[in-house]
């Protein structure tokens, strides 16, 4: 138990230093949502959704990719783009526990909730590897 902890002190910055940037598009999309109604301002609103979902998909290997590897900046974003590129299934798969474990933690029981990071952590990081692995062949 004191690992967990100590892991998850260890890893708390790097964890909000991935999620800052897709969290940051995701406020700009909503943002040109709100301040631009009409169809001439569509064209921000698509940018920065498309920007929005692929940074989404790639913060499901970015944070791998960073506790492991080291990567930072610019060549942990790039090398996980490369890999949403490569294998857009994984990110999707990662993406679609997460909503089934909500799904059960509200509908089944709260307590549900609770096991859910580790499955998602597991799966995420075997995703990550698998591809980065293959990528070097």
């Amino acid at each position: 138990m004191t690992a967990l902890f100590g892991n998850l002190r260890r890893y708390a910055g790097a964890g909000l230093a991935v999620g800052l940037a897709p969290g940051v598009v995701v406020a700009v999309a909503l943002a040109n949502w709100q301040l631009y109604p009409g169809p001439v301002f569509a064209v921000p609103l698509v940018v920065s959704g498309c920007a929005s979902v692929l940074l989404l998909l790639a913060s499901c290997y970015a944070f791998s990719l960073r506790v492991t590897a080291g990567l930072r900046g610019k060549t942990l974003w790039f090398t996980a783009l490369h890999l949403v590129a490569r294998a857009p299934l994984v990110p999707l798969g990662v993406l679609a526990l997460v909503f089934v474990a909500l799904l059960l933690g509200t509908s089944v029981t709260a307590s549900l909730l609770l096991l859910a990071p580790g499955p998602v952590a597991l799966f995420a990081s075997a995703g990550t590897w698998t591809e980065k692995h293959a990528l070097h062949r």
